[in-house]
């Protein structure tokens, strides 16, 4: 038996039994399942690791000091310039969120937390809104112009303007179920006028449709793993029988 073929039948034969494991949790939760997906998580956390430390840490943090040598640390000319205050300015935040270790200094190691979180919803927020936001609302706009729409579509008459009123009405209609300006009662809770009110139930309508498409959507994308994976399985057990 060829080298190629052993690591074939050893591979085969351990995704096979991870996946029957991971499919063991359609009879009930077991420590089999349980199992493989402490694998996965910690596969997934130590390659993420990895990529972090050889993309991310040693080029910016360890191969400057390196390549800098003992004189350079010491002498403190690798700490000159915009690079050298980044480099000082890294390894004191990873030292202070290293403090984070100890009950008693735990909060000395607060401020890299900070950055980190502030950091991320910065960029989060700036992605919705360069990335999803303008965007989908500039498509909105075009898709109301019948001169860009047809020659892609073909739509014309009727079926053109009974499509633009659905996006309009669904557009305005979930964007204003968002609207948290309703006026407070007497008893504490929001109140809206009969016509906000019947707008945000239609924003409703059509968020439910887009939360069910998606739900379809990944419905059938793990229809589509499953026979993927009970495909794997009869291609494994086809190459044993055939090699044994």
């Amino acid at each position: 038996m060829s080298d190629l073929l052993s690591r074939e039948i050893i591979g085969g034969l351990i995704a096979s039994v991870l996946t029957v494991m991971v499919l063991s949790y359609l009879i009930a939760d077991n420590p089999l399942f349980q199992l493989a997906t402490h694998i996965f998580i910690g596969l997934t956390a130590g390659y993420a690791g990895t990529i972090v430390l050889h993309s991310v840490l040693k080029p910016a943090l360890l191969d400057p000091i390196i390549g800098a040598g003992v004189e350079g640390v010491l002498s403190g000319e690798i700490f000159a310039g915009g690079e050298g205050i980044f480099l000082v300015g890294a390894w004191l935040l990873i030292g202070m969120l290293s403090l984070k270790l100890s009950p008693s200094t735990s909060r000395w190691g607060s401020l890299p937390i900070i950055i980190l979180v502030s950091v991320a919803a910065a960029s989060i927020v700036g992605g919705a809104i360069t990335g999803t936001l303008i965007p989908q609302s500039t498509t909105a706009m075009e898709s109301l112009n019948p001169s860009l729409v047809t020659p892609q579509t073909g739509e014309t008459g009727f079926e053109r303007l009974v499509n633009v009123l659905i996006l309009l009405v669904g557009t305005l209609s979930t964007l204003m179920y968002f609207r948290f300006t309703a006026q407070r009662g007497p008893t504490g809770e929001g109140s809206r006028s009969k016509f906000m009110s019947w707008v945000a139930r239609t924003g409703q309508v059509f968020i439910a449709i887009t939360f069910g498409t998606m739900f379809a959507g990944a419905l059938m994308t793990s229809l589509i793993a499953l026979a993927e994976r009970v495909e794997s399985i009869g291609s494994f057990v086809d190459l044993v029988l055939a090699t044994f």
